[in-house]
């Protein structure tokens, strides 16, 4: 059974017998097609990707078997004739509703709800393998992109030594623009890129990942200059840094472990927020941790399932999400490690990224 044929087994449950997908997203992941313009109208027996000329030869490269195409200069009230039609409308907007409207005139539109996003959530054999290698290649480009760092460069400057070496060895592109911040900057959870140069013994926070094949990794890790005589940078580990530095570290690895240590199948997500919000809080630091504890990850970089203390998600088998506490003090600096995590379909927790010096 293909994705169409999930999504159609899903709208028989629903009330209404027909949706016309317009997130990007959802359409790559139901029928492969990438193109800036196209919508994809599901009825029970079939599929039909509505596009313009610029794409007609793109299609036959990238479509699954059995989706038709269908021109949209032709007009959508000629090919959509139900009675009831769902739309997604998280992503739709008034504009778009109106025109929509306007087009299907006598056509009942429904909100459809998050129905593809729940089916993206579950991530099967062929997305898995993408993201294994996706996340390899994340993994590899810091690697070599540590070796690059010197003090004195900007954090644009790093930002495009990472982008050309993540790019050279199969990337995509990042999956978000990374952030790159130093010393007491560490404290801005989504530091903007601004003018600060590194200086000579300043911790450096960064939060990235790459896109491949359509498919986004995450990553965040702190590293410290090495001292001594001694060149380069070494990934914190818990005994780099002295007192409240080497604390914060410590605590926030401690969450990160533990956190991962209670996923379970059927769990909820806000009781392993919870979990990892706990030691944070033992420790002195509950006000300094003031983000959710991870998100899925997937054709977007933030996705189902919602990985928080508000969570009503629950760990099912084929999730793939992050897992990243921290702790972010003002005047001091800020530190986050971020793991995704893959829940395999023996209910086996594997953390994908592996990377740690």
């Amino acid at each position: 059974m293909n994705r169409i044929q999930k999504l159609q087994k899903q709208l028989a449950k629903q009330k209404f017998g027909s949706i016309l997908v317009s997130k990007p997203q959802n359409i790559r992941y139901l029928c492969g097609f990438t193109g800036s313009n196209g919508q994809l109208f599901v009825t029970a027996k079939k599929a039909t990707l509505i596009t313009d000329f610029r794409y007609f030869g793109t299609v036959k490269k990238q479509l699954i078997k059995g989706v038709d195409v269908f021109d949209q200069k032709e007009g959508a009230s000629k090919l959509i004739k139900s009675k009831t039609v769902g739309f997604e409308e998280s992503y739709v907007t008034v504009a778009k509703l109106k025109a929509l409207k306007k087009t299907l005139k006598g056509i009942k539109l429904l909100p459809s709800g998050y129905i593809v996003e729940r089916m993206r959530m579950i991530k099967d054999k062929s997305e898995i393998k993408i993201m294994k290698q996706g996340i390899k290649i994340m993994e590899e480009s810091l690697r070599k992109f540590i070796k690059t760092i010197k003090v004195g460069q900007s954090e644009d400057e790093m930002e495009w030594n990472l982008f050309s070496i993540a790019r050279k060895l199969g990337a995509d592109g990042f999956s978000f623009s990374p952030i790159i911040t130093f010393g007491k900057n560490t404290a801005d959870v989504h530091h903007q890129k601004d003018s600060h140069k590194l200086k000579k013994g300043e911790k450096i926070l960064l939060d990235f990942g790459i896109e491949y094949k359509g498919y986004m990794t995450d990553m965040t890790r702190v590293f410290y200059q090495k001292q001594g005589k001694g060149k380069g940078i070494t990934a914190l580990a818990g005994q780099e840094g002295k007192g409240i530095e080497h604390k914060i570290y410590s605590t926030v690895l401690e969450a990160n472990m533990a956190a991962i240590k209670a996923i379970k199948v059927g769990k909820k997500f806000s009781a392993i927020d919870k979990v990892a919000r706990s030691v944070i809080e033992e420790a002195g630091y509950g006000q300094y941790f003031g983000h959710a504890l991870g998100h899925g990850v997937g054709l977007k970089i933030h996705e189902a399932p919602n990985v928080s203390d508000l969570s009503k998600d629950k760990v099912q088998p084929g999730m793939v999400f992050t897992i990243e506490p921290g702790i972010y003090i003002d005047g001091v600096g800020g530190v986050r490690i971020e793991d995704m995590v893959y829940v395999n379909s023996k209910g086996k927790v594997e953390v994908l990224t592996k990377f740690r010096k």
